[in-house]
């Protein structure tokens, strides 16, 4: 497990200083790493609004439906026995209202389709449990047998003799009220099996006993499916949506077999031996500028030199251009490829780090950075 802790080198007492831990991710964490992630993401509408802005199409098309609006208000009064003035007064009207809606559609549809697609797909998939995607761990549950439960009942140590006599000649009995319950359960975690461990690794970052940042490094054996259910097509929703709306049976073009399509998208592509994925860097609001993001980066690149990854992949989205920068400037990432991803500016940009060159480069500067707090449990410090 790494832990790391930070102090400033300005001089202050140490009760004043803020501590910095760094540590691997722990179940108690969940929610907090699910909160930091999707608060982090929605922060990010307004960066994406600015690249649809950008957008030559969106403008295309902003300006042929503004031109049609104006073309249309002579036609309205053409007929109609109004004062000369009305038609500019009706286009000034036109322009101010198709303003305020289309850039309140873009809006809109950054914040509850682009964003909401990219936290649901990261949730619904190794954010759904990092313990099982992260920390080479199976989970499984088991039913708590009944000498397990009659362990909870028993007497103490400090229970005086009495007491104890007392529990020995009345047998503990368990009281059921309703025949179908479902026997206890306990969660067990199980290490994976050494052909199936990967050297995927996870990490929260702590200031004063707050959880303020993660990160993942990610790498698969195998090809891993988006878990998200699949969704029919609009068009067959609407059509679907008619024929029950006037009583009519679906006809078989217009259904969907949902557990046809479940492998229909691929949440992440198997990893060549020796790589692996940067992902899941997030700060909170409050503690960003703070050079947090490079100290995640710096420990979870030094983890990879430590495992033998020669190569670390990271992506990037349109609206993740500040931690594209970091990656970038200060991390020596290289720029692989960008793919679209939409018609309004939406694109993934692919990164590489060679490990090798950055550990050369960083190399004292993770010594100084990083100590071991806890041999033990693999920790380390950050000074």
């Amino acid at each position: 497990m790494s832990e790391s802790s930070a102090s400033s080198s300005a001089p202050a007492s140490p009760s004043a200083l803020p501590r910095l831990v760094l540590r691997s991710y722990k179940p108690g964490d969940f929610e907090q790493v699910d909160y930091i992630f999707y608060s982090t993401y929605f922060a990010l509408v307004p960066e994406g609004v600015k690249q649809k802005l950008r957008s030559p199409l969106f403008w295309i098309g902003w300006i042929g439906v503004y031109g049609y609006l104006l073309a249309i208000v002579p036609v309205l009064l053409s007929d109609m026995s109004v004062p000369s003035w009305s038609g500019r007064l009706l286009q000034a009207f036109m322009t101010i209202a198709w303003g305020l809606v289309s850039f309140a559609a873009v809006f809109v549809m950054t914040d509850r389709l682009d964003v909401v697609d990219h936290i649901e797909k990261a949730r619904q998939n190794d954010l759904r449990d990092p313990e099982v995607s992260y920390m080479n761990l199976i989970k499984e549950e088991r039913i708590v047998s009944g000498e397990e439960e009659a362990a909870v009942g028993q007497p103490s140590s400090t229970t005086t003799a009495t007491t104890a006599t007392k529990r020995k000649k009345t047998p503990k009995k368990r009281v059921t009220f309703d025949k179908d319950t479902k026997p206890a359960m306990e969660v067990v975690r199980i290490t994976k099996p050494k052909d199936q461990q990967t050297q995927s690794h996870f990490w929260v970052l702590q200031m004063d006993g707050q959880v303020c940042g993660t990160i993942g490094l990610a790498q698969y054996n195998t090809i891993q499916y988006d878990q998200r259910p699949p969704l029919a097509p609009a068009w067959k929703k609407i059509g679907q949506a008619l024929c029950e709306r006037y009583g009519l049976s679906v006809p078989s073009f217009l259904q969907y077999d949902a557990a046809a399509h479940q492998h229909d998208s691929v949440f992440a592509q198997a990893h060549a031996p020796n790589t692996a994925t940067l992902q899941r860097l997030a700060v909170k609001q409050e503690f960003q500028g703070c050079g947090l993001a490079s100290i995640l980066i710096s420990r979870a690149l030094a983890w990879a030199h430590q495992q033998g990854i020669t190569q670390v992949f990271a992506v990037t989205n349109e609206m993740q251009s500040l931690a594209a920068t970091i990656l970038r400037t200060q991390h020596q990432f290289t720029k692989v490829k960008t793919e679209r991803k939409g018609w309004f500016g939406q694109h993934e940009t692919t990164w590489v780090c060679q490990v090798q060159q950055w550990q050369d480069q960083h190399a004292s500067q993770s010594d100084n950075l990083f100590k071991e707090t806890n041999k033990t449990l693999s920790s380390a410090a950050v000074n």
